[in-house]
């Protein structure tokens, strides 16, 4: 037959079907990676805007082909849409399958070309009326034979470009959707030939520029639906259901909402909000198409000293830095987040072997390794990266821990690496999954008591003070010292609540001893895991305040390693305590080097020498010079000094002599319960009391044994 081509409507056509197949892209993609509910949920809704665009294109290229034709039925048009939705429907959901068998590709490849058939079926009656056309059965099933194969190709191709992350994919997807575009149009082309018209259509007359000015309008339409939806689908994705609830009068919620973004404000990198949505999604896609996926956990090596020497603005240059390097690191279909201060994962998905996974850390580790300039410095860090494997490695819970089980196996082994979870690190692992559920249930069942090492006065040596020390009473191990669970406590995010349990446990016992009328002072040790909680010296005021209790009543130590590793934060949450009247007391002091003008800065009132100079102090005279000039330099600065270890007479005769203030060891008192401190007390007491003030300086807590007190 002869057709009155429009070039110009076919130009739009193509132009318009490209512009849709590139977004159709994208929604495909976000249906694949998304939940089974968030899929059921949108496919219908996918489905009606994709069949939409393909009724609506259709059309456009019919007046194309006939640009004198006009609308003579749009009840039979309509029903040419239900067909385009079943196109949609088809394509959508073969197409966004993990994994689909040639047979599901060749059937929605059949029912599209049927679906095609009937839309150029009612399209023609709806344009040139019932009884004007006619189709010639050869061509016709050779076009609909045609429509099965392009339909069931163009399937493939979206089913395949939803994983393509090669280098060049922005071109690729061009190229893939003008492909389309072509193919649709070939459809049309075939389709056309087979429909005869009568000779009374060449009576109408239609203003051809009317329906060029419908062409475009057309178009622009498809274009701006798709765009509309994959706008609803980005909201959608961040806000969930709460999108669809619309508050006029509390302002605030809805301000509270839009804050609560899923990037990582600094990085831009999805936050551990994000990472948790992101990983559940991963793990339900693997059990339904029966694949696997693996979590690298990435702690950055020796980033905390450029905070402390070149600033907080320049560590999170760096952080932003290293996002980057992550991001140009992993495929497209991979994710990043970032879940902490330094510590970055990477979600690898489409993997079937070990061999998927080692190029891709490879990078990630060498792209770390390569050094930073920023403002004219040269930094120099490494990364470390645990592999764990689901479903292979464990369930979702334990998947992290196993993937920083093989972190910190990286780190032990030179850091600057990356390794896997294995067997060896599957027994350590489990025992830590064990002892983090027996910690819970250690908190939950109040397993914990403290024991108290009396602190001696080397003047009076009277107990003017006692350190607080966490014991563990576990069911079946007994007695447990801080190291055996501390660590752990601090990995897993309980020690917050332990310490918490520690000081209000300090503040009773110190509140008793108050109403039994003798005065208690409580050192207890800080972590630095502690240093991140920001409400940390509020929270121990507020316990004070319960107890009706002194700021003096309580000092916390902290070791001498966390002040030079962390010397800006360490500064700032002295500032705090110092503010709040709360003593601090820099433990292990000796075992490092330390600046003095730092030490002069610091808002300490104690120092307390390790017990490793006091177990030489009778055999090596320079040990003796070292602590005579700390205690003199201390005592220059305004500060006190404790000494801990001290076990005989003679190292207690010698640090006397030297002028220290303070004195711990098993020479006087082991660490001891509070019934047995209260009746230490309550002896030394009565026994100053019957000697007399001027004496009683000369009593020795060892002069009394524990089983006098107990």
């Amino acid at each position: 037959m002869n057709l009155n081509f429009e070039f110009m409507l076919i130009a739009i056509s193509i132009f318009a079907s490209s512009a849709s197949v590139l977004i159709a892209f994208e929604l495909v993609k976000r249906l694949y990676l998304s939940t089974a509910a968030s899929k059921k949920a949108m496919l219908p809704v996918y489905a009606i805007a994709v069949g939409l665009a393909v009724w609506a294109n259709h059309f456009l290229v019919t007046l194309g082909f006939h640009p004198d034709a006009k609308l003579v039925s749009p009840g039979i048009a309509l029903i040419g849409l239900f067909f385009s939705l079943i196109i949609g429907y088809g394509l959508l959901y073969v197409a966004t399958q993990n994994y689909a068998k040639i047979s599901r590709f060749a059937l929605v490849g059949l029912l599209s070309g049927v679906c095609d058939l009937g839309l150029f079926y009612c399209s023609s009656n709806a344009l040139h009326g019932v009884n004007t056309i006619q189709f010639h059965t050869s061509l016709t099933i050779l076009a609909t034979f045609t429509s099965c194969v392009i339909t069931t190709i163009v399937t493939m191709l979206f089913y395949w470009i939803k994983t393509y992350s090669g280098k060049h994919s922005a071109f690729i997807k061009i190229a893939t959707a003008i492909s389309i575009a072509t193919g649709i149009l070939a459809i049309h082309i075939i389709f056309e030939a087979a429909i005869a018209h009568k000779a009374e259509l060449i009576n109408h007359t239609i203003d051809q520029s009317k329906n060029q000015l419908t062409g475009i309008t057309i178009g622009l339409g498809m274009i701006t639906l798709f765009m509309l939806l994959l706008i609803f689908t980005l909201l959608f994705e961040k806000h969930g259901k709460q999108l669809f609830k619309i508050s006029f009068l509390d302002r605030r919620e809805n301000a509270e909402q839009q804050s609560n973004s899923m990037l990582d404000s600094l990085t831009k990198l999805p936050n551990r909000r994000a990472f948790q949505q992101h990983i559940d999604s991963a793990a339900k896609r693997s059990g339904r198409a029966g694949t696997t996926f693996a979590l690298a956990y990435i702690d950055l090596d020796h980033f905390k000293p450029i905070n402390d020497q070149h600033g907080h603005h320049v560590g999170d240059i760096v952080l932003s830095k290293v996002a980057d390097r992550l991001n140009a690191s992993v495929r497209g279909c991979d994710f990043v987040a970032r879940i902490g201060g330094d510590e970055f994962v990477a979600i690898i998905e489409e993997i079937k072997s070990n061999d998927d996974i080692s190029p891709i850390v490879a990078r990630i580790v060498s792209s770390i390794k390569e050094p930073f300039a920023i403002n004219q410095l040269n930094i120099e860090i490494s990364c470390s990266v645990g592999i764990a494997i689901y479903p292979q490695d464990g369930d979702l819970e334990k998947l992290m821990v196993c993937a920083d089980a093989a972190m910190y196996k990286a780190k032990e082994g030179g850091k600057n690496q990356y390794k896997y979870y294995d067997t060896d690190i599957e027994q350590a692992s489990e025992e830590l999954l064990a002892l983090q559920s027996e910690l819970c249930l250690a908190i939950e069942n109040n397993e914990f008591t403290l024991a108290y090492q009396p602190k001696i006065d080397c003047q009076t040596n009277l107990p003017i003070g006692a350190e607080a020390l966490i014991r563990w009473n576990h069911p079946t191990k007994g007695e447990l010292p801080p190291k055996a669970f501390i660590q752990a406590a601090e990995r897993f995010g309980l020690i917050n609540e332990i310490n918490s349990w520690v000081v209000d446990e300090c503040c009773r016992t110190i509140a008793e001893a108050k109403r039994a009328g003798f005065k208690l002072n409580f050192s207890v040790n800080l972590s630095s895991h502690q240093f991140r909680n920001p409400n940390l010296v509020k929270d121990i005021l507020k316990t004070l305040k319960f107890y009706d209790l002194d700021a003096s009543s309580l000092s916390f130590e902290i070791k001498e390693t966390l002040a030079i590793n962390n010397q800006s934060q360490f500064k700032e949450i002295l500032e705090k305590f110092s503010e709040a009247g709360i003593n601090v007391v820099l433990d292990d002091f000796g075992l490092h080097p330390i600046s003095l003008a730092y030490l002069q800065n610091l808002h300490v009132s104690e120092i307390k020498l390790d017990k490793s100079f006091i177990n030489n102090i009778t055999q090596d005279k320079n040990s003796k010079a070292l602590i005579d000039a700390v205690i003199k330099l201390a005592h220059a600065l305004d500060l006190q000094v404790v000494a801990e270890g001290v076990e005989t007479e003679l190292q207690r005769d010698i640090i006397v002599a030297l002028g220290c203030d303070y004195m711990q060891g098993y020479l006087f008192s082991k660490a001891i319960a509070a019934e047995q401190l209260f009746k230490l007390y309550a002896h030394l007491h009565n026994r100053q009391f019957q000697l007399g003030f001027e004496t009683s300086g000369q009593l020795l807590v060892s002069d009394y044994q524990l089983g006098e007190v107990a």
